[in-house]
């Protein structure tokens, strides 16, 4: 399994920029959306070239939040 990295980049005008790796097709959406709905409106996305690789699997298993950081 490849390795699945999410990373975020945050602006000091509050801009949130988060790139996803190791995620192909339609995964990277699945692992991000319960962040997103966290996070507020998605203003732009741009897709990887992993977005257009069909998918390996059908289901990805959800990313529970561990950490002590609030959006």
């Amino acid at each position: 399994m490849p390795q699945r990295t999410l990373k975020f980049k945050i602006h000091q005008d509050g801009r949130i920029e988060e790139l996803v790796e190791g995620f192909d097709g339609i995964l990277c959406d699945q692992a991000t959306k319960s962040l997103e709905e966290s996070l507020g409106e998605v203003k732009t996305k741009k897709k990887t070239s992993e977005a257009f690789i069909a998918n390996k699997q059908n289901e990805v298993t959800p990313i529970v939040n561990q950490t002590n950081v609030t959006f």
